[in-house]
């Protein structure tokens, strides 16, 4: 969603395009390497029937590995600092709604978040609520996924479900579902993300067979990507199921299974 320029986006501009330039081999080259900066991003607001304002935050993380930025000085909100639950460990790449915020009626527009990181400050915009910040259908959508607006506490990041998907689907009157011939495996092509809140949780994957002719073996059941084999032609329902300890979600799979072709 396009929005007002800030820090944050002249900033990240020329650091993309410093590195671009020098090339992936070169001394400016910053995707793939150590000691990066980390950039906050402010995703949007929307505007919620009850008065409340919901905010969505995310972050470009530009090292090849995470990073983790303990609540303080080197990750805080302005201009009251306190520990909002955001975001401690950042993974490699961009990553949207990672911090999603429920703020009262009387909120003023005024909350920035502030990451330092390989020698780089950087700030979201204090100017959010501007009409060009607030989110289209799809994106307010998304941030309100798994939201309860009346019980959410207020001015805190909020632990929503883990998103759950799965590669390759093609619509058809049976449904979303895939298609393999024996003796072939089955490349499943699964996808969690989380937030990872609460953070002194762990983030568990698992696939399980919901119903079918045969048995199925997983090449790794606590893999979101992984390969499946059959025991039997037949049509077969697969589960795909991600918790972070508090919040689960799950998305179902149809698998047609077909016999080996006759000689």
């Amino acid at each position: 969603m396009p929005g007002p320029p800030s820090a944050f986006s002249s900033q990240l501009s020329a650091f993309v395009l410093s590195a671009l330039l020098a090339g992936p081999a070169g001394p400016g080259a910053a995707f793939g390497q150590a000691n990066q900066p980390v950039y906050p991003a402010y995703d949007g607001f929307t505007r919620n029937p009850d008065g409340t304002v919901t905010l969505a935050f995310g972050y470009f993380n530009h090292n090849a590995d995470p990073v983790t930025l303990p609540p303080g000085t080197n990750n805080q909100f302005a201009p009251d600092p306190l520990d909002r639950q955001q975001p401690t460990r950042f993974l490699p790449g961009q990553h949207r709604f990672q911090c999603v915020v429920v703020m009262g009626p009387d909120f003023d527009g005024k909350l920035r978040w502030t990451l330092s990181y390989g020698g780089t400050t950087t700030s979201t915009s204090e100017k959010m609520l501007q009409y060009s910040w607030e989110l289209e259908e799809a994106g307010t959508r998304e941030v309100m996924r798994g939201l309860d607006l009346k019980g959410a506490p207020r001015g805190v990041c909020l632990n929503r479900p883990p998103v759950v998907r799965v590669l390759g689907l093609a619509a058809g009157r049976g449904g979303r579902g895939l298609s393999v011939i024996l003796p072939e495996e089955l490349r499943l092509f699964g996808s969690v993300e989380d937030e990872g809140l609460p953070r002194e949780g762990t983030l568990s994957v698992a696939w399980k067979k919901i119903s079918g002719p045969g048995t199925i073996s997983f090449s790794n059941p606590t893999a979101a990507r992984t390969r499946a084999s059959f025991s039997a032609p037949g049509a077969y329902q697969l589960e795909l199921s991600a918790s972070d300890s508090q919040r689960e979600s799950r998305v179902q799979v149809t698998v047609t299974v077909q016999p080996p072709p006759k000689d």
